[in-house]
């Protein structure tokens, strides 16, 4: 498996190898790396592809774990690690990409120019050159929330991936140049969202999560055992991302600041996946702070007026949205967005037979829900 120039390939890593701590690890590792780990059906393969960002450790734990504990999958499988150098930075697991860097996932499409660029585009040969059956991309949401998964298509295989993680999938019009949107992999690709950096509960199902993927015969229909099975499912289309205009400033407090623009509240994030309504109050806002504001679809138009009203000196919706990926870090709110939203008119709710729900994800929606 010696077929990249910028990552280390490793193949039959054995639970002896692997430091207890995770930042050991990464130390170990000493840069972006690909783990192959021999499946017992090594027709096929599945790729999974973590820590693009540095702050974001819930699948890279998940690996950790598994490697200690000699895990086998039921296919090859194929495990890539990228931003090392970011995460291990002081503060560790503290920093989404280092200062003089870009976001890795916005790089997984032309021109590849810098050396970012490249990393990505080797990536992207990689899973290429391997053909696996199934990629899934992990990550973490910088504010708390539950679990979702992303696609850029629509077929049941993505929620059949994504129901091993969660009951929510958002399907995105949305290109950013992230991993998901490669479309020649001739596979289906799944980013997992496994919840705030912070919460414990993300690792558990990072962890249970990528277990399941990894030990299914089949992806398509999972034969998860009845105390594993959802009861429920939601898919929310044509999601919008909320950015700040770049003449705009913000800030989180709990009281509006007046030399700031926008105002937003210290605890946001607890908005993430609850229904919002013309009468919910999402910030505060100065004379010109809507202005600051823009809301941009699939085509790069800002549609703000359809989505958000200035009354009164708050920012509230003009109709009954879902918020996710709502971050309370001013930094990531600057440079990518505060939150995406999805009309609550694109959210399409199934109900199945089973009403068993798994205990993992149940709490997620809970949290959701208390909030």
């Amino acid at each position: 498996m010696q077929f990249s120039k910028a990552f280390r390939m490793l193949q039959k890593l054995s639970a002896e190898d692997v430091p207890a701590s995770v930042a050991d690890f990464l130390v170990q590792l000493g840069g972006p790396a690909v783990i192959k780990l021999d499946g017992r059906d090594n027709r096929r393969c599945r790729f999974v592809v973590t820590l693009l960002h540095g702050n974001e450790p819930s699948g890279l734990k998940a690996i950790h774990q598994l490697l200690r504990e000699g895990f086998e999958p039921e296919v090859d499988t194929y495990l890539a690690i990228v931003s090392v150098e970011a995460a291990l930075t002081e503060p560790q697991f503290s920093h989404r990409y280092l200062p003089d860097q870009r976001d890795m996932n916005r790089l997984f499409a032309p021109p590849y120019t810098d050396a970012q660029a490249m990393l990505a585009a080797e990536l992207l040969d990689i899973i290429r050159r391997v053909g696996p059956e199934a990629v899934i991309d992990l990550h973490n949401t910088s504010g708390d929330g539950p679990a979702f998964a992303v696609a850029v298509e629509e077929q049941p295989i993505h929620m059949d991936i994504a129901i091993l993680f969660t009951h929510r999938l958002i399907i995105t019009d949305i290109r950013l140049g992230a991993l998901m949107e490669s479309r020649d992999f001739n596979c289906p690709v799944v980013t997992i969202e496994c919840g705030g950096a912070a919460q414990a509960l993300s690792d558990t199902i990072a962890r249970q999560g990528l277990k399941r993927f990894m030990t299914e015969a089949e992806l398509a229909r999972p034969m998860l055992p009845d105390s594993e099975k959802l009861a429920e499912r939601d898919i929310y289309r044509h999601p919008v991302r909320v950015e700040l205009k770049p003449a705009g400033c913000l800030c989180y407090a709990e009281e509006p600041c007046p030399d700031m623009d926008i105002t937003l509240p210290l605890h946001l994030d607890r908005r993430n996946f609850g229904i919002v309504g013309p009468d919910s109050p999402l910030a505060w806002l100065n004379c010109q702070g809507i202005n600051n504001l823009r809301v941009v679809d699939a085509s790069g138009h800002d549609v703000i007026d359809q989505y958000f009203v200035s009354r009164e000196g708050k920012l509230y919706p003009r109709t009954f949205l879902k918020l996710f990926m709502v971050t309370t870090n001013p930094s990531i709110a600057v440079s990518d967005c505060i939150f995406y939203a999805v009309k609550e008119v694109d959210h399409t709710h199934l109900q199945t037979t089973r009403m068993t729900l798994d205990s993992i994800d149940s709490g997620a929606r809970d949290y959701s829900d208390r909030k």
